[in-house]
């Protein structure tokens, strides 16, 4: 073999060292993040306390109706609490000294964010929102007909099925726009503290 084709499969054999990830540069992308979901999640907080006002003033003279909607209402705080929760945990992550460990956890939770509607806040919300519209069809019995009925608790399951599909939607168009970029540079940080590692 002559030396130029060794020196070229020697080239070729080695890996290319992943490009340097700037810990500073990549912790202030985080707070980034953490502050759009800060504004995110306040916009979502405001919008059921204005939901809540409405029910409140609208609905207090009918206690069954009432009472569905208030149980929608705090099972959608507890969801919002929980996912508001984990998203400032991600926002606050201190990548100033970070190890393999730290960086393979902070990709996992990322991952998590993808698709939260798996959580037990977001299935008792789901559950709220079905059993919620049975009620206020139960509530409507003495004046609806059969069909009426029939077709109200169709939509009261069909509802949170929607809301599922839908809320994936969204999330997997913001999770790509928000947390993708973000993946990236953890999997590129990864990479460099495996490999000094392994040296």
């Amino acid at each position: 073999m002559a030396p130029f084709d060794e020196l070229q499969l020697l080239w070729q054999s080695q890996r290319t060292r992943p490009a340097q990830v700037d810990p500073a540069a990549l912790a202030g992308e985080f707070r980034r993040y953490g502050r759009r979901q800060d504004i995110v999640n306040s916009v979502k907080a405001v919008l059921l306390a204005g939901v809540l006002v409405n029910v409140v003033v609208t609905m207090r003279h009918r206690p069954p109706i009432l009472f569905a909607l208030l149980s929608i209402l705090a099972a959608a705080v507890l969801a919002l609490i929980s996912e508001w929760r984990n998203q400032r945990a991600i926002g606050a992550l201190d990548l100033s000294a970070p190890s393999v460990e730290f960086v393979r956890g902070a990709i996992a939770r990322l991952q998590r964010q993808r698709n939260p509607f798996h959580t037990r806040e977001f299935a008792v919300l789901f559950a709220a929102v079905c059993l919620g519209y049975n009620l206020m069809v139960l509530d409507r019995y003495d004046r609806w007909p059969l069909a009426e009925r029939i077709l109200g608790h169709v939509f009261s399951v069909l509802l949170p099925a929607s809301i599922y599909v839908v809320g994936r939607l969204v999330r997997a168009g913001r999770w790509n726009s928000e947390c993708r970029p973000l993946m990236l540079r953890l999997r590129s940080l990864l990479e460099t503290l495996e490999e000094d590692r392994g040296r």
